[in-house]
């Protein structure tokens, strides 16, 4: 959870006098007094070099450091070596404030905001892990102290996430109710998933959304696309099949169509833009979904539902084709449990991953993956070897799966 929140890049006189305070706020014995080493290929020309010298000078007659010469430094004008000698000079000299007091105004604030947070011993514990953290110059979650207010809103929406009462409550909805702020645990719900998986090692998932899925927050569903000869008479919609092109329904529209003839396939899709181009580039009598990443729980029992009407009619097989990597096996693997039948990976070969892939950045949830059956586990368990690249569906162009009645519909043009 922690890190360091100062990266060097440049070397700059401030830079280097900064290096020795952040080194001086790290809790550590030490044996020896602090000096930074300084390194002349990362300052830059002669002018550049001239202002770094000036600052570093000026620091050294406040009394907060002293500089050390480098064996030919009475030649080449060079120092060697910055060794700190009074912090608290030189904290004033930077006018820099002690990593400490700035840690220790944020805890107030942070006990004045979210009082009834910390009365929770887990939240409590949090607090000072993030405190402790700050007191040594780190990041907390990926933030500052800085950032007080946006820790405050995540405590808040995780504390309240854990003493939910209910389940599948709105994300923006909960958000606002809790935060005044629709949004905050949108932008911020990496973070207080990680506390959710900390609280309860139980719940279900790996990523954000699905770990607070199964703590009983979710995304309301928009539109389910679908191409295929759907049926559908209502008081408000009346469709005979989506024809060539593909339709958007409303979640609870798509739980009360049927399927007007049997599908040679069903076929879910991972990303829009390659579900688009499946639907307007293949023809043929087929059932296509878009999953749009892990879909929201509205949208994916509307695909259980309009999956199980197909298979009422006909045994059709059910193909899935998404990203090669963590992510895309997670979610094939979910829609496979969503259903209840095995599913075929469609495009997904390691061969396509080998041939146009790029390095693989994530293993998240492979092994227990690879511990399945089917296509699911054997792609899984290619994804944990070291062989294994990564491949966004995006890179291919959409072919029907092989033995299907499926034709391009551009080939017919």
């Amino acid at each position: 959870m922690n890190g360091k929140m100062q990266q060097s890049r440049g070397l700059t006189g401030e830079g280097l006098l900064n290096l020795l305070l952040d080194r001086f706020e790290t809790p550590r014995q030490r044996a020896r007094d602090i000096t930074q080493a300084i390194d002349y290929t990362r300052i830059g020309g002669p002018a550049a070099q001239d202002e770094f010298h000036r600052v570093l000078q000026d620091a050294e007659r406040a009394g907060g450091i002293v500089l050390e010469r480098a064996r030919l430094g009475r030649f080449t004008g060079e120092f060697a070596r910055a060794r700190l000698v009074d912090a608290d000079k030189l904290y004033r000299f930077l006018v820099r404030s002690p990593a400490g007091e700035i840690a220790d105004v944020a805890s107030r604030r942070i006990g004045e905001t979210i009082p009834d947070v910390l009365k929770d011993p887990f939240f409590a514990e949090v607090e000072r892990e993030a405190i402790a953290a700050w007191r040594s110059n780190k990041s907390y979650l990926g933030l500052s102290p800085a950032q007080v207010d946006t820790f405050s809103a995540v405590m808040r929406l995780a504390h309240g996430i854990v003493h939910l009462t209910g389940r599948d409550v709105d994300h923006r909805t909960f958000s606002r109710r809790t935060v005044k702020d629709s949004k905050a645990l949108e932008r911020s719900e990496g973070r207080i998933a990680q506390l959710l998986k900390r609280r309860n090692a139980g719940l279900a998932g790996d990523e954000p959304r699905e770990i607070l899925e199964a703590a009983g927050i979710v995304r309301r569903a928009h539109l389910l696309q679908v191409k295929g000869p759907l049926r559908l008479s209502s008081d408000a919609l009346t469709i005979e099949g989506t024809g060539e092109m593909f339709i958007g329904l409303p979640w609870a529209a798509a739980q009360q169509a049927t399927l007007m003839k049997p599908v040679d396939y069903i076929i879910t899709i991972e990303n829009p833009t390659s579900f688009w181009r499946y639907c307007t580039e293949i023809g043929g009598c087929y059932l296509a979904l878009l999953s749009d990443g892990f879909p929201a729980r509205d949208v994916l029992s509307s695909m259980v539902h309009l999956v199980k009407a197909a298979r009422t009619i006909t045994d059709a097989p059910i193909y899935h084709w998404g990203d090669i990597d963590a992510g895309g096996v997670r979610i094939a693997a979910h829609l496979e449990d969503a259903f209840g039948i095995p599913v075929l990976l469609h495009q997904m070969q390691s061969q396509l991953a080998l041939e146009k892939g790029t390095s693989l950045q994530s293993r998240q949830g492979l092994q227990r993956l690879a511990t399945r059956t089917g296509d699911v586990g054997e792609l899984a368990r290619w994804l944990c070897t070291d062989e294994a690249n990564a491949l966004e569906q995006e890179e291919l162009d959409p072919t029907a799966p092989a033995g299907s009645n499926a034709i391009a519909l551009s080939a017919r043009q």
